[in-house]
């Protein structure tokens, strides 16, 4: 059987007939048996099997594969020991979009929010830093601005080393207390910050961070928008993108920067409708900011703007994570499979998935100790200021500006 193909209204009306039918009966299942670990993995894994886009399963012997990796399940494995031997097979596969997440996981409450009726649901204590493990270090990778350890002074590259005396775990922190954490900017040097998360939806808090994203900035003669559009899994994004570019054409600014670094995907064309409408936004130059944390519609909006040339792509090449996924959840939502169910090249685009979206202008990320320096939009600053001034500029409206 050949791997199902959708084109781009036929996967979206999938996702969502899917995600009607995801909470499987695994509670069904859950009544306590010899070997509960091994029934919760037998769950799983026969809903990989029923569900996943290619039924050729990329050319293994799905069925051996399986029976050997259950033999290394054992009966006193725990929720997050059973999940990292079905992501281990699962890894076997080299697709995006197919995982099994537990409630220590982010992308667990991420993906909870993203598939739930509202920005609001599954609130989870957050403390605005989401951090990418490297030989075996903590790092800050992302902080959403207005978060609580963004307004500690958390920054991207920070050594994540503690939190309250015990090593750091990304969901460590608490949201009825202040934790501390202890951190370092340089690997020699540590300080230490009182941090305490928020509860609420992981949609909410990246929505926050967009609305706060949005300001322009004053680069040589020129007046520059900036927003970073962490999502596109909800209607309120657009909104906030939207709103951020009409106050941009009000002012009429003489570039933009569009952030799509980090976050989640969900983003189509619309997002960029704006853009190609207003007669203004259209002769600004445009840099769009990506890097591995661009994925799925994100990656289209980024694999559109190469192709139609719409604007420069500067960073990194995209994460290529570019199927149709489907959440399914088990056992009193102990466990959350995200996995991939349909796949879709975008015309005129091609395969994005295992590949990603290149930049015109490459620039490496700053992951570790970086020192508050950003040399993805540090670059598009300078290709900015490198620009012929602009004939004819207005000021800023107060209270919209930075300097740069």
């Amino acid at each position: 059987m050949s791997p199902r193909r959708f084109n781009g209204a036929a996967l979206t009306r999938f996702l969502l007939a899917a995600f009607a039918s995801c909470t499987l009966a695994g509670r069904a299942a859950a009544t306590e048996q010899p070997c509960q670990a091994r029934t919760e993995f037998d769950t799983i894994t026969a809903a990989v099997s029923e569900h996943f886009y290619d039924h050729t399963f990329r050319g293994l012997d799905w069925p051996k594969r399986v029976s050997t990796a259950r033999k290394k399940v054992g009966c006193k494995d725990d929720t997050r020991a059973v999940a990292s031997k079905i992501n281990t097979l699962l890894s076997e596969l080299h697709t995006s979009h197919t995982g099994v997440y537990t409630q220590q996981d982010l992308d667990y409450w991420a993906l909870q929010s993203v598939f739930s009726q509202g920005v609001d649901q599954f609130p989870v204590a957050f403390s605005g830093i989401w951090p990418i493990r490297l030989k075996g270090h903590w790092y800050a990778k992302y902080v959403l601005p207005g978060s609580s350890a963004f307004d500690s002074g958390v920054q991207p590259g920070d050594e994540l080393v503690s939190i309250d005396g015990k090593p750091f775990q990304p969901l460590g922190f608490s949201a009825s207390i202040a934790s501390r954490l202890v951190f370092s900017r340089d690997g020699r040097a540590k300080q230490s910050v009182a941090i305490q998360a928020r509860a609420q939806g992981m949609q909410q808090f990246f929505l926050d961070a967009a609305q706060t994203s949005a300001h322009t900035l004053s680069i040589g003669t020129r007046t520059t928008g900036y927003f970073h559009l962490w999502a596109g899994t909800n209607a309120l994004f657009l909104k906030n993108l939207n709103d951020a570019l009409a106050e941009f054409e009000k002012q009429k600014v003489d570039a933009l920067i569009l952030d799509l670094r980090g976050g989640f995907g969900g983003a189509g064309l619309e997002y960029l409708a704006n853009l190609k409408q207003s007669e203004h936004l259209r002769q600004v130059p445009k840099y769009f900011l990506i890097d591995d944390g661009v994925r799925s519609g994100k990656e289209w909006v980024a694999g559109t703007v190469r192709v139609e040339k719409l604007g420069t792509l500067v960073g990194s090449t995209t994460a290529g994570m570019f199927m149709g996924g489907s959440p399914f959840r088990f056992f009193d939502n102990r466990y959350l499979l995200y996995l991939a169910v349909g796949t879709f090249e975008p015309p005129g685009i091609g395969k994005i998935e295992g590949i990603g979206v290149p930049p015109d202008v490459a620039v490496a990320p700053c992951r570790r100790y970086c020192g508050g320096k950003d040399p993805q939009l540090d670059r598009a600053v300078d290709l900015i200021r490198a620009l012929p001034p602009p004939s004819a500029r207005n000021p800023p409206a107060p209270g919209l500006s930075k300097s740069s």
